[in-house]
């Protein structure tokens, strides 16, 4: 855990891992139910090469100052001043042999070659003088610079540490939550009977769970996501996601991830491409192992079956399509969702609008494997008034517009009893402006989110 002192933590996610095969994101094979945390660094980790490269320098700086470099000047010096008392002796000598007030001829030279060599001496002192003031100061520079960048790291752990600490305690509570969730034996799934719902009306919607770009990046607004609330064995932990082109108005592959922390980490996926028809707008989902869609430029429902990839597609009867009747804010209109297919504890539904009920949404119970509609229901909800969908139990909740943060449920529909209702008013914040795609999972009753390039997910509370 120390170790996280040195970094900046962009986020922390903790996941279980329930499947033995299942890769972690280290890329090692995990154990049955085992906690792990996946890091993303934001801020440059700790500059420890510059810190030992400073290192480094300073013990250069120290071995360039060692007294053996000055050694050549203090000789230079000693043998100047002997030179100089040799020099004094040999004139005073010479003034003891006066003789007739003349020196003679020898004297004189011999004195003139010691000054000859005295000078020598101290051209060689003016040279190592110069030489080692060079050195000293590129000494300085050096030892300034030092200095700078020392004052540089020292800042930084003190902004650093005490944050850094203050993460890892979180980390250390996350990891002990995690650890004592695995001790809980999980209550197993059991799919509801139609009609039946253990719990009330919708309350409130939560603030988002998990919010992250998409893989394909900020040009892809519209598209979808999810996991399948009817899996096929072995795919439990499975997510997917489809994004249209930069149309915003086909897509032509589903990308789907073996678990959750594949998805968040971008790890390991596969590409599966459609076959006969791509997918138009963005109101596909996943059930039972086959992704349900408004086929491309037609007003017909398509299976795409994620195994044997066959597709299987029928007429939705009257149905728009094509932009005929979008979901829509007040400023402009979400391309291409005439047909919304959506997922509860009764089934499958698609969410529509006809010219026989003025543009108003048609709600639709299907058969999953000839796409015919069980049963429908007109309602008087102005499908371009809402911006999205979805149902719980068999209630239709629709959002509109508030601003740029908050979104509004604020219709629903039973069509159990038929009671129609405009007067919710349970609102949610967002992560972006946009919701091009909304889709309630009766397996984890989760809301799976598309907003502007951005998947998103948020949790449910029932009266």
């Amino acid at each position: 855990m120390a170790l996280l002192t040195l970094m900046g933590i962009l986020g922390l996610s903790l996941f279980q891992s329930l499947d033995p095969a299942d890769a972690d994101v280290l890329g090692e094979a995990r154990v049955a139910k085992r906690c792990y945390c996946d890091l993303q660094v934001s801020d440059d980790p700790f500059p420890h090469r510059q810190l030992e490269q400073l290192y480094l320098t300073s013990e250069n700086c120290s071995h360039r100052l060692n007294v053996q470099q000055f050694k050549e000047p203090v000789k230079i010096i000693a043998n100047m001043e002997q030179q100089l008392k040799n020099l004094v002796q040999r004139i005073n000598e010479f003034e003891e042999e006066y003789d007739g007030e003349l020196y003679s001829i020898i004297s004189f030279r011999i004195i003139e070659i010691e000054i000859a060599e005295l000078n020598d001496v101290l051209s060689q002192l003016q040279e190592a003088c110069s030489k080692n003031q060079d050195e000293l100061t590129d000494l300085v520079m050096q030892v300034q610079n030092i200095t700078s960048k020392v004052d540089e790291l020292e800042q930084y752990d003190r902004l650093k540490v005490v944050q850094e600490h203050r993460r890892n305690v979180i980390l250390k509570r996350s990891l002990t939550s995690c650890q004592n969730a695995l001790l809980v034996t999980p209550t197993p799934y059991v799919t509801p009977q139609s009609g039946s719902c253990s719990f009330g009306r919708l309350k409130a919607v939560s603030s988002p769970k998990s919010s992250m770009l998409n893989h394909f990046g900020t040009s892809y607004r519209y598209g979808s996501w999810g996991k399948d609330p009817l899996p096929a064995p072995g795919k439990e932990d499975q997510y997917w996601l489809v994004i249209l082109s930069t149309s915003n108005r086909y897509g032509t592959k589903i990308r789907v991830f073996s678990s959750y922390s594949k998805f968040l980490t971008k790890g390991t996926f596969s590409d599966i491409t459609f076959q006969t028809y791509n997918a138009q707008g963005s109101g596909g989902i996943m059930y039972g192992d086959a992704y349900y869609y408004n086929c491309f430029n037609v007003g017909k429902l398509c299976r795409f079956n994620m195994t044997t990839h066959e597709v299987v597609s029928a007429t939705l009867p009257f149905a728009g399509f094509n932009d005929k009747f979008p979901y829509c804010t007040l400023s402009s209109c979400y391309g291409y969702t005439d047909m919304d297919l959506a997922t509860d504890e009764n089934g499958l539904w698609v969410l529509y609008s006809t010219e026989f009920n003025f543009g108003n949404l048609v709600i639709s119970r299907l058969n999953e494997t000839d796409l015919s509609p069980f049963e429908s229901w007109n309602t008087t909800l102005f499908k371009r008034s809402a911006t999205n969908a979805f149902l719980v139990c068999g209630v239709v909740y629709a959002s509109r517009y508030i601003s740029s943060e908050i979104e509004e449920i604020f219709y629903m529909f039973d069509t159990t009893s038929g009671v129609e209702r405009n007067d919710l008013n349970i609102q949610f914040r967002k992560v972006s402006p946009g919701i091009q795609y909304m889709n309630y999972n009766p397996r984890d009753r989760k809301l799976y989110v598309y907003s502007d390039a951005y998947v998103v997910s948020y949790s449910l509370t029932f009266e």
